[in-house]
């Protein structure tokens, strides 16, 4: 981490483990949208207007309250935006596994919220087609998609 000379960027190359750090100060937001969090290069103004320069190796997520810079009385946090998403509340698992089968054939990400209902940014084309098959079952809603939240494929060794 340095502060450059041109303009006063701030330069991010590793983002250290700040979480025992307790945030009492005042600190400054990033605002990023859910599909910026893994990227490796960014370059925006804070909300008070501190250019920050992201250039890193590690493709580790960003997550909403991470501080990731800290110099002197100035701390950055990352704050995760909210969408506009398609939410499927429903307990069958049937209905579920169909659910992420069709977001999946877009090669979209779904997530897992914390009250057990699975999201995925809205796409209008894809709204209205699952607003049809899965009626009394879909709602649109802002919400923050979380890295932690999203659901991955998780390949497991074959066993012998």
């Amino acid at each position: 981490m340095h502060k450059g000379s041109q303009h006063d960027e701030i330069w991010i190359d590793v983002i250290p483990d700040f979480d025992e750090l307790k945030l009492g100060r005042d600190s400054d937001i990033l605002d990023l949208s859910y599909y910026e969090v893994n990227k490796r290069v960014i370059q925006r103004k804070t909300r008070k207007g501190n250019l920050v320069r992201i250039q890193r190796d590690d493709g580790s997520a960003l997550r909403s309250g991470q501080c990731i810079y800290h110099r002197g009385d100035l701390f950055i946090q990352v704050n995760i935006l909210p969408c506009l998403c398609v939410l499927l509340d429903s307990q069958n698992l049937s209905v579920v596994g169909e659910f992420c089968f069709d977001v999946g054939n877009r090669h979209l990400p779904v997530y897992l919220k914390a009250d057990g209902r699975f999201a995925v940014s809205y796409d209008g084309r894809l709204y209205q087609a699952l607003k049809e098959k899965y009626k009394g079952f879909i709602t649109l809603e802002n919400t923050i998609l979380e890295p932690d939240e999203q659901i991955t494929y998780i390949r497991r060794p074959i066993l012998e």
